[in-house]
This record gives C-alpha cells, structure tokens and sequence, in this order.
C-alpha cells in the first residue's frame, strides 16, 4: 500500500513539474516584435509574459534549440525530443496576402482536381510593412509539385518582391496493391486510391486510373505512389501478337489476320506481317484491331 502511495505521490509531482508537454518546430511566425510562451505552446500561458526580445530593426531571431529548451523547463515545460540545432522566430509582415494567397489556391486547383485546402501560409522572404496597389503573382516552375515553396509578385515597374509558402492540403493519389512487372495493365485489381497529405513529390502523382489507360512503365514495387513517371499508355497491340486488320475499297470491307511487327497506342501507325509474309502498315483502332488507310 505504502508503494502505491509513493507511486501515485511521484506521479502528482512530475506532472506538476511538466505541466505540459512542448513540441518544438523550426520555425514560428509571431505578430510583435517579442516571443511569448503562447506563441510556441499554442495555448493560453498563465505568464504569458515575453520570453525573447527582436533585436532593434531586426524581425527575425534565432535561437539555440537546447538554449529555449531551458528557457522552457524554467516554466514548467517538458521539451519533446528534436534535432533542431537552431529555432527560428519571423515576425509577421503586417501585410494583406488575400490576392497572393487566391492565386496559390487556383494554381494547385488547376493541377489538383480533388484537393482539399486546409490552409495556407504566406511569409515575405524580407519584413515588409506594404505591398504596392497593382501586381501579378507568379511561381517558379512545376511550384505545385510543392508542399512549400516560393512565388513573387511583380510590381508595374517589373520590380519583384519573393514569398515562401506552404499548403496544408489533402488529395486523392493511386498506389500500388502488389508487385507490378514493366508493361503490364495497371487496373483497380492491382492498384488502390488513398488520400493522402500534399508532400513535395518528385513528379506529378496520378489522381485518377480511368480504365484501359495505363501500364506500367517499369516494375513498380507494393505500396508505390503512383507519378506520371512511373506510367505509360497502355499499348493496345502488343508486339508478335494476331492482329485482326480490315481494309476498306469502294465500299467493300475486307477482314484478315496479321502478325504485329510493332506495338502501338491507339492512332499509331504499326507494320503488320501478313500469312505471305508480305509487310504493310495500318493505324492501330483498338485492342488487336487496326485498319489499312
């Protein structure tokens, strides 16, 4: 009894000691030149006094990360572990990005049909305290393969102003059920749709499998994110494979079988080897059908 006692009594007093549990990250935005205890622990502090001070003319701070981890257990609070050597404070630009922030959320919904939007960040790369009346807002190339990223506005007087940003979002992208050799059909047998988060992928993720579309373009291991990378359109006629051809003259149509010399997508235009062996080329019309033009 007297153990169990002395368990729970312990148990009291860590848990007044580390009344909460911080989760540092490596970069905040705060709104006044000084950082409160709200600012990194998102809640509502008792002593919400400030803890660190901007320097005069300057809006960033950085900060050792075992430095403001000290800082930290002076008031009560227990640091997650982390492997930030150094913290870094901005104070936020007093700046309307409504425009700047509309033209991120066309430019992802352009390439993103299904995405869902949570939020969206907006920091200038330098304090700015005005931004100017008439701009564009434009974006690096392929910007929107991005998580975070940069875009600029352009002023009339082509002068540019930069900006990091960073989308919260969701969106629908196809993975891979089970091993997938090179070349064979990609179905919903093989494949699955998940949701997943907005990350910074290395190429556009395939959102949607419409039927009879795709193969694979290499082998493609299970559980795979699916890019436009990794996909090819499906080949309808594959090589040494009967091919039926139908040939048009006056009005008369003839049927006859072939042996495909080429593979081809729907239009190509393929040489076929016929039963006398003599070659000819026919455009491809579907799955083993072609036709002499």
């Amino acid at each position: 009894m007297k153990q169990l006692i002395a368990f729970f009594s312990l148990f009291f007093l860590t848990s007044l000691l580390f009344a909460s549990e911080v989760e540092l990250h490596r970069s905040y935005l705060v709104t006044h030149p000084y950082v409160t205890l709200s600012d990194i622990t998102h809640k509502k502090a008792a002593n919400n006094k400030p803890i660190l001070h901007f320097e005069a003319g300057k809006h960033i701070l950085r900060i050792k990360g075992q430095e403001l981890q000290k800082i930290l257990q002076k008031y009560g609070y227990k640091v997650k572990p982390n492997h930030f050597a150094y913290i870094q404070f901005t104070q936020k630009s007093p700046i309307d990005t409504t425009k700047i922030k509309n033209a991120i959320k066309m430019l992802y919904k352009e390439h993103y049909k299904a995405i869902t939007i949570k939020a969206i960040t907006i920091t200038p790369r330098a304090y700015t305290t005005e931004l100017p009346q008439n701009y564009s807002v434009g974006f690096a190339r392929k910007s929107y393969l991005k998580r975070d990223a940069i875009c600029f506005i352009k002023t009339s007087q082509n002068k540019k102003l930069f900006f990091s940003y960073e989308v919260d979002a969701t969106l629908p992208a196809i993975f891979t059920r089970q091993l997938i050799q090179k070349g064979e059909p990609l179905t919903k047998l093989n494949t699955e749709k998940k949701s997943i988060m907005l990350q910074n992928f290395r190429a556009m993720p395939l959102q949607e499998l419409p039927r009879g579309k795709y193969e694979a373009k290499h082998r493609l291991k299970a559980n795979k994110l699916l890019t436009q990378r990794d996909v090819e359109a499906l080949y309808l006629i594959k090589r040494g494979s009967e091919v039926t051809v139908t040939l048009k003259d006056n009005g008369i149509v003839i049927t006859f079988s072939a042996k495909a010399v080429q593979k081809g997508h729907l239009g190509d235009k393929i040489k076929v080897q016929k039963s006398n062996n003599k070659r000819l080329f026919v455009r491809v019309t579907g799955k083993n059908r072609a036709e002499v033009e």
